[in-house]
């Protein structure tokens, strides 16, 4: 689980120990991909007795740290997060990348090319009917050849005919 600003203690906490404690394990990482170079320092932790009564369960703490140029800018970031799974640092960062890999070719199309948060559908089935409805569009889309879901929902907006034969 990423922990995040809005959770101060465990940020904080989660911080403190990955400047005072050395990791049992790290795993480093460069990937050249989508015109920007960037490289990952994953560093694992088991420090967690303090933590452990609040998140029971917990194994491991874990930082990734992200450097790299995107857009001709220099960044550097660094995420905390927290887990259950014994893992080595590069099973954990793969298990992160993953993650990454469903955020941006599920959850980030359905909210940011097809509406889903600021749809206005929020009792009963119809918030689950529409999400439904949404993956079949991106399935469709995708079946159909396109790689830009904005593109697909121009080219389908008044063809329901080439919709339907995009079935078969």
């Amino acid at each position: 689980m990423c922990v995040k600003g809005n959770q101060k203690n465990l940020h904080k906490g989660l911080q403190a120990i990955a400047q005072a404690h050395p990791p049992v394990d790290v795993w480093i990482s460069s990937e050249r991909a989508h015109g920007r170079l960037e490289h990952r320092i994953v560093a694992l932790y088991d420090q967690v007795e303090a933590w452990q009564q609040r998140w029971p369960g917990l194994a491991r703490l874990l930082c990734v740290y992200r450097c790299g140029e995107r857009n001709h800018k220099r960044y550097a970031e660094a995420h905390y997060y927290i887990t259950d799974l014994c893992e080595t640092a590069q099973a954990l960062a793969e298990l992160i990348r993953g993650h990454w890999s469903i955020e941006n070719q599920l959850h980030w199309p359905k909210d940011m090319v097809l509406g889903e948060d600021s749809a206005r559908h929020r009792t009963g089935d119809s918030p689950a009917n529409w999400s439904f409805v949404r993956n079949i569009f991106i399935n469709l889309a995708r079946r159909s050849g396109f790689t830009s879901l904005t593109k697909a929902k121009r080219f389908f907006a008044n063809r329901p005919r080439d919709v339907l034969l995009s079935l078969t």
